[in-house]
């Protein structure tokens, strides 16, 4: 039986986020690799194109959330004992982004990076940190995401973080699984 990885404490955390403070992420050049073999596609689910951009719309059609509101959202199929296991923080978070000062357009390209990026690695939950913005305003990348993330067909569910992972300034996302295999 495989070991499993060490717990990260908050302390751990604090550290690297003080050790890394400053440092800006390198230049990632696109490589293309052929596969070995056709991946066997089902009939049913067409296979996730991780090449296309998502397209995140800057129209907004939901109403306007705070930053202490707590936001959720599961497509159909998807059952609330998923969705509230994903609240709770009880899986794995395999990635994370930080969208703290950045503009909607540098947000926008980080956001769909990030979720080409985990898609071709198979990851399925993944965390993205948006703040909770001014007290004065409403927060503006919170709002974005809850309305971006529900219009892309390969997340099917997203919900605020537990308090451990930043609350009501971040989301887990559920991301569709780029295999057969079923999540549970």
């Amino acid at each position: 039986m495989p070991k499993k990885p060490p717990k990260i404490t908050l302390e751990d955390l604090a550290a690297f986020h003080k050790a890394v403070e400053g440092t800006v992420p390198l230049a990632r050049k696109k490589a293309r690799v052929a596969p070995v073999h056709a991946p066997k596609s089902s009939p049913r689910r067409p296979a996730v194109d991780t090449k296309e951009p998502f397209h995140l719309s800057d129209a907004l059609h939901l109403d306007i959330v705070s930053g202490e509101d707590f936001i959720s959202y599961k497509r159909d199929g998807i059952s609330n004992k998923i969705l509230r296991k994903l609240r709770k923080g009880q899986y794995n978070v395999e990635a994370k982004l930080d969208l703290h000062g950045m503009s909607i357009e540098e947000a926008r390209t980080a956001i769909n990076h990030f979720l080409q990026h985990c898609l071709h690695e198979r990851m399925r939950v993944v965390l993205i940190v948006h703040g909770k913005g001014s007290h004065s305003e409403a927060p503006i990348l919170k709002n974005k995401l809850n309305h971006w993330l529900r219009e892309l067909n390969v997340v099917l569910a997203f919900c605020s973080a537990a308090p451990f992972r930043g609350s009501r300034g971040a989301i887990y996302v559920l991301l569709k699984n780029t295999t057969e295999e079923k999540f549970a």
